[in-house]
């Protein structure tokens, strides 16, 4: 499969390449092994050479989702990211350019060179940021209060460029809001892994919190999952895989840490809640969020006002503050939910990722999902109670 893979890129490599007038030119290509960070694409470097011309250095997806999740799924492969690079990204530049936002709060987007979207073989290609020396942050480290301040900086100017764009312009945002769909529906497999999932949380939580986790979940009707994937006040293009994995960070030489947003495929209209909440649980433990849950939930807010203001907007006219305590609250149970489901994902030893007959990664089902998903290990169970403990704490449990 790694092969077949390789090729579907190639060509994509060569019609680039072709685009950028590269005579004659030269691929190298090396496969990203499945770290358990990413379970829907293959990962590829790649280099671009010809003579008397730089390399391009490119980091590329292709899809490794097999037909039967495709079906379960209902939804194209690697079909939004080119959607956010060739037309979102260009109207939030062009907003920034409006109003003569200064270059450090602007949005930083990885270089797009292309993309196909022919069925099972779909392939995204973007800048090689590793090239520039970005690293993503390991996975089982909680986050630290620098890169989680960064980290949510970058989220308030994506927050704040898609307030602006639904402003100024209003039938493009129509429109994206038809594009940026979410794969959840009420007959989605999602359902059965939850299901699943609530189990397996109950046989981990300790013994003094198990009531209290087994009469949220008796209550709590799964079909109404849906309900944490549409806008509450104020509709946002957000980004709804926003975790460290899907983060770039390295450290400038004055010092200062620099952190890019990328893998854009799960954009859809939601409740910026729901972003703040996502990276906030899947990336920190109990003790992190103890400290600064609080203040990085306030310093979220300062920089969407700040980067609203840059955008000339009025904060307490386009999204007050109340409005946005009351979305979080509202959003609270969904972090609960999504951790539960998450957790065993992030802190997956790779030695318990399932293979194919070829050693390569192929994501055929959710049933495939389920297996994966049914390995946790002590980190998991650590990180999944202090979930609960919080949840104590926080009045919803």
């Amino acid at each position: 499969m790694t092969d077949a893979r390789e090729q579907v890129l190639r060509e994509l490599l060569q019609k680039i390449a072709a685009e950028n007038n590269y005579e004659n030119p030269e691929f190298e290509t090396a496969l990203v092994p499945t770290t358990g960070a990413n379970f829907s694409s293959q990962l590829f470097h790649a280099t671009i050479k010809s003579t008397e011309k730089d390399d391009i250095n490119v980091f590329a997806k292709v899809a490794v989702i097999g037909e039967t999740m495709r079906k379960q799924v209902g939804s194209p492969m690697l079909d939004i990211e080119p959607y956010f690079y060739t037309k979102l990204a260009t109207k939030y530049k062009e907003i920034e350019d409006k109003h003569d936002v200064p270059e450090e709060h602007r949005l930083v987007v990885p270089k797009f060179y292309g993309h196909s979207i022919e069925y099972m073989k779909e392939v995204v290609v973007m800048q090689d940021l590793s090239k520039d020396g970005f690293e993503t942050y390991d996975r089982f480290k909680s986050i630290d209060w620098d890169y989680a301040s960064k980290a949510v900086e970058e989220m308030a100017k994506l927050h704040a460029l898609s307030i602006a764009h639904q402003k100024e312009f209003p039938d493009d945002f129509e429109e994206a809001k038809k594009v940026l769909k979410t794969m959840f529906d009420e007959n989605n497999p999602m359902q059965e892994l939850f299901k699943q999932r609530v189990g397996q949380v109950l046989e981990m939580t300790r013994e003094e919190n198990r009531p209290r986790i087994e009469k949220f979940f008796e209550t709590f009707d799964p079909n109404q999952f849906m309900k944490f994937y549409v806008p509450i006040k104020r509709p946002v293009i957000i980004h709804s895989d926003y975790r460290p994995s899907n983060l770039m960070h390295k450290i400038d030489e004055d010092g200062k840490l620099q952190v890019v947003v990328v893998d854009y495929q799960t954009l859809h209209v939601g409740s910026v809640a729901k972003d703040l909440l996502y990276f906030i649980l899947s990336g920190s433990d109990g003790a992190f969020r103890a400290k600064h849950y609080d203040q990085l939930i306030d310093y979220y807010y300062e920089n969407l006002a700040a980067a609203l203001k840059r955008l000339n907007l009025d904060p307490e006219e386009t999204f007050p503050r109340t409005n946005f305590d009351e979305e979080l609250k509202e959003m609270l149970p969904f972090g609960l939910v999504i951790s539960c489901m998450l957790l065993p994902l992030i802190t997956i030893d790779v030695a318990n990722v399932p293979r194919g007959v070829d050693g390569e990664f192929e994501n055929e089902s959710f049933e495939h999902m389920f297996r994966m998903l049914s390995n946790v290990n002590a980190l998991c169970e650590q990180r999944v109670n202090e979930v609960v403990d919080d949840y104590v704490r926080w009045g919803v449990l």
